[in-house]
This record gives structure tokens, sequence and C-alpha cells, in this order.
């Protein structure tokens, strides 16, 4: 039995419930908590290299939106503490904007 290859993401369940409905989202929303992801860390002076980013197939839901592809990369990229207040965020703000409808 082969064993399923776990995501980056993955590891922490409320960034994949985060990953998830984020995916889901419509793609304005996937771009508005794209740049919340980047504006706040912006606030917070992190800083981090894209040069190697596209060096793939582009494959991934979230790599037909650049913006949301700086996101997640950002977030792959980031201490494990902010990556989770991150997800807490992104998904109080899709469930938000969710039960406005």
């Amino acid at each position: 039995m082969q064993k399923k290859q776990q995501r980056w993401y993955d590891a922490d369940p409320v960034l994949s419930r985060a990953i998830a409905l984020w995916e889901q989202a419509e793609e304005e929303f996937q771009t508005i908590c794209a740049e919340y992801v980047l504006d706040k860390l912006k606030d917070i002076d992190f800083k981090m290299s894209l040069d190697e980013q596209y060096n793939y197939i582009l494959r991934r839901w979230y790599d037909k939106n650049v913006k949301v592809s700086h996101a997640m990369e950002y977030i792959k990229q980031a201490p494990e503490e902010l990556r989770h207040e991150l997800a807490l965020d992104i998904v109080e703000y899709i469930e938000k904007v969710e039960s406005e409808k």
C-alpha cells in the first residue's frame, strides 16, 4: 500500500482547512485573501525571495493567480506561529463572506 504524500500545509489542521476554503472560494475572494496575507507579512517586515518560485509547471490551483501564488509561497516560508495566525484569519474571513451571501 502506497502512502499518500502529505502537502506542506496539511501538517497544521487549521492551515489545511484555511487552504481548502481558500481554494473553494470565488476568484475575487482568493485574491482578497492573498492581498491580506501579503499586506500582513509586509507589516511584520517578513522578507523572502520569489526568484525560484516559477521553476516548475504551473499545475496547482493557486498558480493561476499571481497574487494567490505569491501569498501561498510566503505562507509556506513563514514561521509556524505566523502561518497558523494567517490560517485563522483566512478561515474567519471566508466564513464571514460566505455567511453574508
